[in-house]
C-alpha cells in the first residue's frame, strides 16, 4: 500500500528520533538514571524536600531520569562517606543540609566536608526568624533589658541553632537547645522561652495562625515571604542565619558535567512553579553556584570548628 508523501514524512521523523513507534527507545530511555542520595530516613523532612524536588530537576536536566534512594545513619555521615568514595564513572548526585552536615561532621572529628566531596550548588534558603509568643517582647530591646529567661533553640548545629548561640552572645542571655524543632516552637508560642530560632519553614505554620510573632530575620535582606517583617539588623543587630538546602557531587567529577547541572539548577531558582512549591513551605529559591557554594561551607566549616574547640555545643567523647 502507498503511503501520502505527508505520512511518510511523519514516519520517517520518528523513525530518526527514535520517538512515537512501538518498540523504538527514546534517547531519555536509553539513559541510565542518576542516583539521587539522601541523607536521612524516609519520611523525614530532608526526605520530603529531596522527593519534592525530583520532578523539578528532571525538567531541568533533560535526559537524566533521577532514582531517589534514602541513605540514613550517624546524621548523613554514611551517605557522605558514600559519596566520597564513588568513582567518578558513576553519576550521583546527594542532597545536603547545612549547616547541620558540617555539625555532624564536626563532632565526629572528620574531615572538613569540602575536602572530601565536590560541591555542586544550593537552590533553597530557610532564613532563621527571631520569634516570641503573642504578647510577649515585641522589640528586639525588649530581649536585651527585660527579661532573663533563655533563648531557645532546635537541636545543636541546625542553622537556626548556630544563628542561636551568636543571639544568645550578643544579647547576654543563657541559651537552651530542644531536642526537636517542634519542642523548640511549642516552648516559644507557649512563653516558656524569652524568644526562639526557627528557621522560616519551621515557623511559618505557626506564623499563619498567630501562634507565633516574628520580631526579625536574620538576614541581608528583607523576605520576601514576610516582606513587612524587618531584618534583625535594621533592629540594630547584625546577625545572620540560614539553613541551605542544595547538592553535591564525588570528588573528581568531570567539570562538564557538574556545569552542565549548575545550569540547569540556576535556571531552576528562577522557575515561577518552584517559587510557589516553596513559599508554601516557608522557603525561597535562591541560587550559589558551585564556587559561592563552597566558599560558604568552607567559612561555616571554620566558624564552627572553632566554636567546637571553644565550647563544644555536645558532651565531647571520651
Amino acid at each position: 500500500m502507498t503511503h501520502p508523501p505527508a505520512l511518510r514524512r511523519r514516519t520517517l521523523l520518528a523513525l530518526a528520533s527514535g520517538l512515537g513507534l512501538p518498540g523504538v527507545a527514546s534517547a531519555s530511555r536509553q539513559r541510565d538514571p542518576i542516583e539521587l542520595i539522601v541523607p536521612a530516613s524516609a519520611g523525614t523532612p530532608a526526605d520530603r524536600w529531596a522527593r519534592a524536588m525530583a520532578p523539578f530537576l528532571e525538567r531541568v536536566w533533560p535526559r537524566q531520569p533521577l532514582v531517589v534512594r534514602n541513605r540514613p545513619g550517624r546524621g548523613g555521615l554514611e551517605a557522605l562517606a558514600e559519596l566520597a568514595a564513588i568513582g567518578r564513572e558513576r553519576k550521583v548526585i546527594a542532597t545536603m543540609t547545612t549547616p547541620s552536615l558540617i555539625a555532624r561532621g564536626i563532632e565526629a572529628g572528620e574531615t572538613p566536608l569540602v575536602e572530601r566531596i565536590t560541591p555542586l550548588a544550593a537552590l533553597i534558603e530557610e532564613p532563621v526568624l527571631l520569634v516570641t509568643a503573642p504578647g510577649g517582647p515585641t522589640e528586639l530591646e525588649q530581649l536585651r533589658n527585660g527579661t532573663t529567661a533563655p533563648i531557645g533553640a532546635p537541636p545543636p548545629g541546625t542553622g537556626a541553632h548556630v544563628t542561636a548561640m551568636r543571639l544568645a552572645e550578643r544579647v547576654g542571655l543563657p541559651l537552651l537547645a530542644f531536642p526537636s524543632a517542634a519542642a523548640a516552637r511549642q516552648a516559644a508560642a507557649a512563653g516558656h522561652v524569652a524568644a526562639a530560632t526557627l528557621s522560616l519553614a519551621e515557623a511559618i505554620g505557626f506564623l499563619r495562625d498567630n501562634k507565633l510573632v516574628a520580631l526579625g530575620v536574620a538576614s541581608t535582606r528583607r523576605t520576601p515571604l514576610l516582606p513587612d517583617l524587618p531584618t534583625l539588623r535594621e533592629a540594630g543587630l547584625e546577625l545572620l542565619g540560614a539553613t541551605r538546602r542544595g547538592f553535591a557531587l564525588p570528588p573528581g567529577i568531570p567539570s562538564e558535567w557538574r556545569d552542565r547541572m549548575a545550569v540547569g539548577l540556576n535556571n531552576l531558582a528562577n522557575d515561577p512553579d518552584l517559587a510557589t512549591v516553596a513559599a508554601e513551605n516557608g522557603q525561597v529559591p535562591r541560587y550559589l553556584g558551585p564556587e559561592a557554594w563552597s566558599t560558604l561551607l568552607a567559612r561555616q566549616e571554620d566558624e564552627l570548628r572553632r566554636r567546637w574547640q571553644e565550647d563544644p555545643w555536645l558532651p565531647r567523647r571520651t
